[in-house]
């Protein structure tokens, strides 16, 4: 699992330092490809079932036609790239159309967020926080995908539980 934000500055060439505590957990190589604003590292099984979902939301032809489907396929994909550590230093290269997509320039927030890791420009990071990490939000967010807890099934009764108040 990666947890955690560490704050790393880009060298001239694109590199930066992933943090020790991810590096053995990624394996030799993994996936760097474009997120919601940010850019996202996948290992390799977890590109793998990124992959497998998003091959279950149509078949190929569904892929060709369907501008949602279509979307999310160019989104994930075609920005995918192989990346590794180098033996030296731990560094990763980021190609010049990841940082440009991220608006990654002269530093970098790397964050754990479960099976995978985001990589931030830390002025993006801060915008999309404010923006997004309210209580409330993350409330909502919560709300929206997890199930609802006392919701009955059809035909599901009362147990002959009176109400308060006219029915």
């Amino acid at each position: 699992m990666f947890g955690g934000s560490y704050y790393h500055n880009i060298d001239d060439a694109g590199r930066f330092v992933m943090p020790h505590k991810f590096r053995f957990s990624l394996g030799e190589t993994f996936i760097v490809t474009k997120g919601v604003g940010c850019l996202c590292v996948f290992t390799d099984d977890t590109a793998k079932q990124l992959e497998t979902q998003l091959g279950e939301l149509g078949n190929m032809l569904s892929v060709l036609l369907d501008p949602n489907v279509a979307r999310l396929h160019r989104h994930f994909f075609s920005g995918m790239v192989e990346a590794s550590c180098d033996n030296k230093q731990s560094r990763v290269q980021l190609t010049p159309e990841h940082r440009g997509y991220a608006g990654i320039t002269s530093e970098i927030v790397v964050r754990g967020c479960g099976n995978f890791i985001e990589l931030w420009a830390p002025d993006a990071l801060e915008k999309y926080e404010a923006e997004n990490d309210k209580p409330e939000d993350l409330i909502a967010s919560g709300a929206a995908v997890l199930p609802v807890s006392g919701a009955r099934s059809a035909g599901e009764h009362d147990a002959a539980v009176s109400h308060a108040g006219p029915d």
